[in-house]
């Protein structure tokens, strides 16, 4: 039997009379990898054949979205292939891209190219290899490598595996990680607010989300008004990196009529303003704010303020009559936070306030309110004092003594006389 007219059927029995063609050759995805939830943004394969006494296993690799530098295959090949050798430029008559797209629609999906690989046998006795990817792969394009080896005599059946890991890009429009909210500020009475975020993945054209609340992040409370920005890309470059410029049109609009107003824009991730490049003020707000309705002129709009450290914006306004709006462009550069335990860059984030006193509200008036009752007990009544004579003597004024005093000397002036009777006695 010749080890070269082995294979194996899709029934899983071995068929002893294959040619050396793909017959009975079947593959198994990770049902991770294309399910009814999620497809997979790109093909990862392997191919088998068999030429003479040579066993060939062949892994090509594509991808919709940017794959990162690093990115490792490992490849677990039969224990007991012989003379394995890592083959990383496939020499085909047309090229690697005309063979690989004359395969069928999927393929002819990418532009392939020769990779730049690094094959390191990790594990000699069970024949592992890893294969780093050393420049990753860029949206839309594929690469692949194989290995050769000689057929083990007597096997009647070869199982090989491989398993990819890396970092994907996010594509345009999508947006990764945890993303901060946005806090509530605190209001007097009459003073309205709205709640709002920018949202733009560095990997995109055009802002990503812009979500609005009033009152307060997540409230169901009818939306009155917005504070929020449109943006593109000046610094243009399919690797978005630290420094690289980004334009925003940075807006306030408001459906409700509101005084001493102040638009609130923060930087809290991925962005610095730059404030000497604030330009182009429109008054009503550029953009689309005028097909949304913000078709009035905003009264008493203030300096356009950017603190120290470039990552708050503030702007005060006297008057926003209903259906009004003002915007004003300025230039960023991105900071370059990434993602954790990742060399993708994290969205770039902004919350944004919009607060000011509603014209329609009234304060409502205190009124008097009655003192509650007292718990302390009601104390006993004091007796009143004794009224004193309003008698005066017949030869004394009333001088403010009292009425013993007058007494005492009645007493004094009654003794003396009975002394002077005695004396008078005493001479007879």
């Amino acid at each position: 039997m010749n080890p070269a007219d082995i294979t194996r059927n899709s029934d899983g029995t071995v068929n002893k009379i294959a040619t050396g063609s793909n017959n009975g050759y079947t593959s198994k995805i990770s049902t991770n990898f294309n399910t009814e939830t999620y497809k997979a943004p790109g093909m990862f394969e392997s191919n088998h054949w068999i030429a003479g006494s040579m066993q060939n296993w062949r892994f090509p690799v594509a991808t919709k979205n940017k794959l990162a530098a690093g990115t490792t295959i490992t490849v677990d090949l039969p224990d007991d292939m012989a003379n394995t050798a890592f083959i990383g430029k496939l020499e085909t008559r047309a090229g690697l891209n005309a063979f690989m797209q004359s395969r069928g629609p999927r393929e002819a999906d990418y532009t392939w190219n020769d990779g730049d690989f690094t094959a390191t046998k990790t594990d000699d006795a069970k024949n592992i290899w890893t294969i780093t990817l050393n420049k990753g792969l860029d949206a839309n394009t594929g690469t692949a490598f194989q290995f050769r080896c000689t057929f083990p005599e007597g096997a009647e059946s070869s199982t090989a595996s491989a398993n990819l890991v890396g970092v994907q890009y996010p594509a345009d429009g999508q947006v990764c990680g945890d993303l901060p909210t946005p806090a509530t500020p605190e209001l007097t009475p009459c003073q309205a607010t709205t709640v709002d975020r920018t949202v733009w993945n560095p990997y995109s054209r055009d802002i990503n989300e812009r979500s609005k609340y009033a009152g307060s992040w997540g409230s169901e409370e009818p939306k009155w008004g917005e504070a929020n920005a449109d943006g593109w890309i000046v610094a243009k470059g399919s690797d978005p990196k630290v420094g690289d410029s980004r334009t925003l049109r940075l807006y306030g609009a408001a459906h409700k009529d509101i005084t001493n107003a102040t638009l609130t824009l923060k930087d809290v991730q991925g962005l610095k303003f730059d404030a000497s490049t604030i330009n182009t003020t429109s008054n009503p707000g550029a953009g689309a704010l005028k097909d949304n309705g913000f078709t009035n002129t905003v009264e008493g709009l203030g300096e356009i303020k950017a603190s120290e450290d470039g990552k708050t914006i503030t702007v005060t306004i006297e008057h926003m009559p209903a259906n009004s709006a003002f915007s004003f462009n300025i230039n960023d550069t991105l900071t370059g936070e990434t993602l954790e335990g990742s060399p993708i860059l994290a969205p770039i984030v902004l919350h944004n306030w919009l607060t000011g006193r509603d014209s329609e509200c009234t304060v409502p008036t205190e009124e008097p309110t009655t003192p509650a009752p007292s718990d302390s007990p009601i104390p006993e009544p004091t007796p009143p004092a004794s009224t004193p004579s309003t008698t005066p003597s017949g030869n004394l004024a009333r001088t403010g003594a009292d009425t013993p005093m007058l007494a005492g000397t009645a007493i004094m002036a009654g003794l003396a006389g009975l002394e002077a009777l005695a004396l008078r006695r005493r001479q007879h």
